[in-house]
């Protein structure tokens, strides 16, 4: 009985993925084709009241392709489905290998650098090389400032707040 009950575990959990794929083809085909898709569910920021939309686009693993032309490639293809299909928060981190300069290549290549509600991460140690990282970042991503800054797994968080607070 148990091992029934594994292997029916095992089979739903497998099926996940595609179920999460057919929930959001039909954006993605609307996306692909050209025509509007739903509009996607918004929040206000409780600060400044700006809408974004609940759901971004994170970018560890996935966007750390290396120097690979076809795969930068297939990133900004990703960017622009996401853009297109009313996306606009995307989230990065130095942590993630060449994420940042391929979501700034992506960028750059969609003209979208206004589009993004950017948001990026600093976790540098110590907390006074936090301001040089935070511009390496935004240099890579090729953006005049980042709607969002995060202190990344709260490594020397006081120094960052303070820093970020300045900014």
């Amino acid at each position: 009985m148990t091992q029934g009950f594994s292997a029916d575990r095992r089979r739903s959990l497998h099926a996940l993925p595609a179920i999460g794929l057919a929930a959001l083809s039909p954006s993605i085909a609307s996306a692909r084709q050209g025509s509007s898709p739903a509009a996607p569910s918004m929040r206000p920021i409780p600060s400044t009241g700006e809408s974004v939309p609940v759901i971004g686009l994170g970018t560890w693993i996935t966007f750390n392709v290396g120097n690979d032309p076809l795969a930068r490639e297939q990133c900004a293809e990703v960017m622009r489905v996401f853009l297109d299909a009313g996306g606009r928060l995307i989230d990065s981190s130095p942590m993630y290998g060449s994420s940042q300069e391929v979501v700034g290549e992506g960028l750059a290549k969609l003209g979208a650098v206004r589009r993004v509600f950017s948001a990026d991460k600093v976790w540098v140690s110590p907390g006074s090389r936090g301001p040089g990282q935070m511009e390496v970042s935004r240099r890579r991503w090729g953006i005049p400032r980042f709607d969002l800054l995060q202190v990344h797994n709260l490594l020397s968080w006081e120094d960052h707040l303070r820093n970020l607070f300045a900014m």
